[in-house]
């Protein structure tokens, strides 16, 4: 009887730890941990939103969702980078390329390093000058003082504004030559917006001369009301102006960079 019942125990134990052992996690019941990809899909945004298309109507599209209040102007910045990012991977934009700085001469540097000697040489002799006046000289004295030294000098104040013009003018004509600014075509719709803000602008200009007629034979108290209703009466009118000019520059700079119209090598 005692054989049976350490038999049972010990089949019981036995089953036991073969449960626990199959139990995810083990003993302890910790579930396993889940593999998360470690990098944003391919084409994601900064925003974690993937862009749609990349294309340069895409940019356009940013633009008048921004516009329509769909979208925040952060979120369509970091979407319009994302499609400027895609096209020059397609090979439909071109990286903005600056022209290089010309390097100074040897020759340069050293009359430069000379003119610099000549000017450290006539600030030291001014401020000998004026520091034998002494701290009880005025302010006229002083200034006296430093006019009479300029025109005792003069010539070799002229020598130095000589040698640097001829600098510059050196520097100048060793400037790499910019490349030509390919012309760009507006699209009607564009032009139309632009001739639309231009018509209102002259509108509310001439509103602004009628008032100002006005205002010449009215009191202090008649300008004030009158300048008041005014801006109160025109308020909607300049806040629109200013939106859709807003608005017509984001998309034709679009359209100019899209193109890679500014110093690239196109």
């Amino acid at each position: 009887m005692k054989k049976i019942a350490l038999s049972i125990f010990l089949t019981a134990t036995l089953l036991c730890c073969n449960a626990f052992a199959q139990k995810p996690g083990g003993l302890r019941g910790e579930k396993p941990s889940a593999s998360r990809p470690d990098a944003k899909p391919e084409g994601a945004s900064e925003l974690g939103k993937p862009v749609g298309r990349i294309s340069k109507d895409a940019i356009k599209e940013t633009l008048k969702a921004a516009k329509a209040g769909e979208i925040t102007r952060e979120e369509a910045q970091s979407k319009i980078k994302e499609i400027r990012k895609g096209l020059k991977e397609k090979g439909e934009m071109k990286d903005i390329k600056r022209p290089e700085k010309s390097e100074l001469s040897d020759n340069a540097k050293s009359v430069l390093d000379a003119l610099k000697e000549k000017q450290d040489t006539l600030h030291s002799e001014l401020k000998e000058n004026l520091a034998e006046l002494g701290n009880s000289a005025t302010k006229e004295q002083v200034k006296e003082a430093a006019q009479a030294f300029k025109e005792a000098n003069k010539e070799r104040f002229d020598s130095i504004k000589a040698e640097h013009e001829a600098i510059r003018e050196q520097l100048k004509a060793a400037r790499p030559a910019r490349p030509e600014r390919p012309k760009i075509e507006l699209s009607e719709e564009l032009k139309a917006k632009v001739e639309d803000i231009k018509a209102k602008r002259d509108e509310l200009q001439e509103a602004k001369k009628a008032l100002h007629a006005n205002l010449k034979d009215s009191t202090v108290e008649e300008r004030e009301v009158m300048i008041a209703e005014f801006k109160e009466a025109n308020k909607a009118k300049h806040q629109e102006i200013k939106e859709n000019t807003k608005a017509v520059k984001e998309e034709i700079r679009a359209q100019v960079e899209t193109e890679a119209t500014r110093s690239s090598d196109q």
